[in-house]
């Protein structure tokens, strides 16, 4: 499988959910009623002598094995909703043939009856899930989907439960003989039949869809298996995705029957039998209805496979732990839950991407391929499961012992598929697993996510705070990424692997024109391509110089060129915060994440123009959290500088307060309590110890002028008008610093530490400067524009007067 992207459909109309939701009605009251025949009969055929568990399970799986071509012409060459239409006239039929047999007490002809509904089931199966698509459309299929077999699959439930305990009721209440059996069996057969009447009227509300198949009925048609298969095998992609599917039908397959062994072992096949395996069925099929739920949710806004591996490995887990528990207790059933929690869960995604990715003209001929091989898959199942108890038998052991070889075995061997298919699809896996992470230890928000485009490529271009922004990303889009890294990172064999299975797109500085060329080219596949223009990591939460790479790239890509911002990341451990990557433990979790994505660039953009176009979405991203305060400047401006460095986190600050306004002492209390820092108002000046921080202006910067015999180096935040002028006294580190409607907007800082991997210095102060504009502010047309939450005026200003990226 792979992570080819199939353009999603416009949004459904009314008319076409009115006819998904009918059809879901249909299948389910036609799921139930299958079912609690079923579950009807097998008890019977145990209360008057008929041993028919396996015989069942192989009734079952013919018909889709012997009528899969015709069900899948069928479901081509005419509407789906008048093979839907046949399909619920001929439960009724069936039904009431079950029913006559029963009241005749004819055993072979109940099992004919038994044999028809699987017919029947076989007709219905690719036109219920061929239908999905051509009424709700691919951006709701993975949704749809997991709708359409969590109800399938609830109504499975309930008629099992219904059915086995109506009949064992019935049959315990008056006597167990074989002739009461019948009896038991009889009037809930009847209304099983009644009430299979109002499917015909809710396959009628069904929107009419054309028919797309051309091809006449021939023999041939009849006998197509393999030219049907071929046809399925012949896209790799869905081949493999089919025998995932296969390997679910014979897991479930093996799981049901052996479960109903177990019961009928525990009861010795006597009164409660039925009950028993009800009980066993209905905590598994709860256990999938739950999986099918929690798939349905999971995939609302676009199909994931990354959980088909993810569940792969609890499956094997869950299936492992039967080997040691006791049979028919609580924990027996809480296990079977689990694992059939999981089994939907890896079910799911792969139904919704193989409906997606059919041929719209094949699409019941592929999917009566793939349950022959579903059917096969069972058939091999209900063997794997007799053979393993004669060979047992012959060895002399306990029925005991082989129910649990039985199921250490089936646990070996879906140990070995979920092996296989993550080293088939490990970046779906991988991306799922990070990006899961990723979702519990950051709480993110995401603004302007419209900018996307639904349909072709994009270049995306966010700034790059944290070695985790790849998730951040993922996390997003709902498309998946291809990112662009330069090739000294890939010194690591675990990044070399990493970057391999993502698709991520190396490049050479030393070789920039084969690097453009590599990223066009992903573009022109219709990729979504992410490149960091800054080329760094910052190392002060600011935004670096931008590199000139990405202009040429946006002038000769014909996709939209998207900027990106992240705002909150600055502090976690991915971040340079501190000085250094990883070595640090987290400051709290999980941490509040805002993404905004900004409008598309105007054609053949520079420097300046993604520049601003950066600062703006920063400005978006920070206002987000606080649009609904009333007092959002003073806690926006404060979380402002919890995202820079230029006062470290958890310091304590000296606040000269007759320099300072009473607003801006309010900010720094409020920085305080984000960062876990410490405020102490100064009204005079005191010699400290090295590496206080002062924070004053006019009145502090006279009176250390005049500082003398203080030993201590401290940090001076200058706010003062005359900030830019030099000021220069031993043991001083003067830093300028800008505040604007008692709002602070930039300040310049100590150099922050260079990086042994990247040379590049990435100044914190200069001469004759303000330093950094905070993040969420920028400058436009000579004047700094606040943000939206702070509602002060606009300002002329020199853009010298910043580091960049002030202009």
């Amino acid at each position: 499988m792979s992570e080819d992207f199939i353009e999603p459909m416009d949004e459904p109309s009314k008319r076409q959910w009115l006819g998904y939701w009918s059809m879901i009605v249909q299948q389910t009251q036609n799921a139930f009623n299958d079912k609690a025949a079923q579950f009807i009969l097998i008890p019977l055929g145990a209360a008057i002598g008929y041993s028919v568990e396996s015989a069942a399970g192989l009734m079952i799986a013919l018909p889709f094995v012997i009528f899969a071509p015709l069900a899948g012409w069928m479901s081509d060459r005419f509407s789906k909703r008048n093979v839907l239409i046949g399909a619920a006239i001929a439960q009724v039929l069936i039904l009431a043939l079950i029913a006559f047999a029963v009241w005749i007490k004819n055993m072979p002809l109940a099992l004919l009856g038994f044999f028809l509904i699987a017919v029947q089931s076989a007709f219905f199966s690719p036109a219920k899930i061929g239908i999905s698509k051509e009424l709700v459309g691919s951006k709701r299929l993975g949704f749809a989907s997991g709708i359409q077999q969590m109800l399938s699959m609830l109504a499975l439930l309930v008629g099992q439960i219904l059915s086995g305990w109506w009949f064992d009721h019935r049959y315990s209440s008056m006597g167990t003989t074989p002739e009461n059996a019948w009896v038991a069996a009889l009037f809930p057969l009847l209304l099983l039949t009644l009430f299979s009447l109002p499917a015909i009227g809710m396959a009628w509300v069904i929107p009419k869809v054309p028919a797309l198949g051309k091809s006449p009925l021939t023999p041939k048609v009849l006998v197509s298996h393999f030219q049907d298969l071929r046809s399925l095998w012949s896209d790799s992609k869905l081949r493999q995705a089919s025998m995932g599917v296969a390997f679910f039908w014979g897991f479930v397959a093996f799981l049901n029957l052996w479960s109903i062994k177990v019961a009928k072992a525990l009861t010795e096949g006597e009164a409660g039998f039925g009950t028993l395996s009800s009980q066993f069925m209905a905590a598994a099929s709860l256990g999938m209805v739950a999986g099918f739920a929690m798939a349905s949710f999971l995939q609302k806004k676009r199909i994931e496979l990354g959980w088909v591996p993810l569940a792969g490995v609890f499956m094997t887990l869950s299936g492992l732990c039967f080997v040691f528990l006791p049979f028919g207790g609580w924990s027996f059933l809480i296990s079977l839950a689990f694992i059939a929690f999981f089994s939907a869960l890896y079910l799911a995604p792969l139904n919704a991407w193989m409906q997606d990715r059919y041929p719209a003209d094949q699409r019941g001929e592929l999917q009566s391929a793939v349950n022959l091989q579903n059917c096969f898959a069972g058939i091999i199942s209900v063997l794997f499961i007799e053979l393993v108890g004669r060979f047992t038998e012959i060895l002399g052991l306990s029925v005991w012992a082989s129910f649990r070889i039985q199921i250490l075995l089936i646990g070996l061997l879906c140990a070995g598929i979920t092996f296989f298919i993550i080293r088939l699809m490990p970046a779906q896996f991988l991306r799922l697993v990070c990006t899961s992470i990723v979702k519990v230890v950051y709480r993110i928000q995401i603004t302007g996510r419209e900018n996307l485009p639904k349909n072709g490529a994009a270049l995306l271009l966010p700034n790059h705070v944290t070695f985790a922004d790849a998730f951040f990303l993922s996390v997003m889009s709902p498309r998946p990424l291809r990112f662009v890294m330069d090739e000294t990172f890939q010194e690591r064999r675990i990044i070399r692997y990493a970057s391999k299975i993502f698709g991520t797109i190396p490049i050479q500085r030393a070789q920039p024109l084969e690097a453009i060329r590599i990223i066009l080219s992903a573009l022109e596949q219709g990729h979504f391509v992410v490149l960091f223009p800054e080329g760094q990591l910052t190392r002060s939460g600011a935004l670096c110089e931008l590199e000139r790479g990405f202009e040429f790239i946006a002038k000769k890509a014909k996709c939209p060129v998207i900027p990106i911002w992240m705002s909150g990341a600055w502090g976690s451990i991915f971040s340079y915060e501190r000085g250094k990557v990883f070595k640090k433990t987290p400051r709290h979790i999980p941490y509040g994440l805002t993404i905004a994505v900004g409008e598309p660039l105007p054609s053949r953009p520079n420097g300046a123009i993604l520049q601003k176009s950066l600062l703006k979405a920063a400005a978006q991203a920070i206002s987000h959290p606080f649009s609904k305060r009333s007092d959002a400047d003073v806690f926006q401006n404060a979380y402002q500088l919890s995202q820079f460095e230029a006062l470290p986190y958890g310091s304590r600050l000296h606040l000269f307060s007759p320099d300072l306004s009473e607003k801006l002492i309010h900010i720094f209390k409020r920085w305080a309590k984000l960062t876990r820092g410490q405020i102490t108002l100064m009204t005079e000046y005191q010699a400290s110890i090295s590496g206080a921080i002062w924070i004053g202006a006019e009145q502090l910067r006279e009176t250390l002028k005049e500082r003398k015999n203080d030993p201590a180096e401290i940090l001076f935040y200058d706010f003062g008008a005359h900030a830019l002028e030099s000021f220069v006294h031993q043991g001083v580190s003067h830093l300028p610093c800008l505040t604007l409607d008692g709002i602070c907007v930039a300040m310049s800082m100590p150099h922050p530490q260079q990086s042994h991997r990247d040379p590049r210095i990435q100044a914190g102060h200069k001469t004759g400067s303000w330093g950094k504009i905070l993040p969420g502010f920028y400058l436009e047309d000579g004047q700094i524009l606040p943000l939206e939450t702070c509602k002060g005026p606009s300002y002329s200003l020199d853009p010298e007067s910043f580091l960049f990226p002030a202009s």
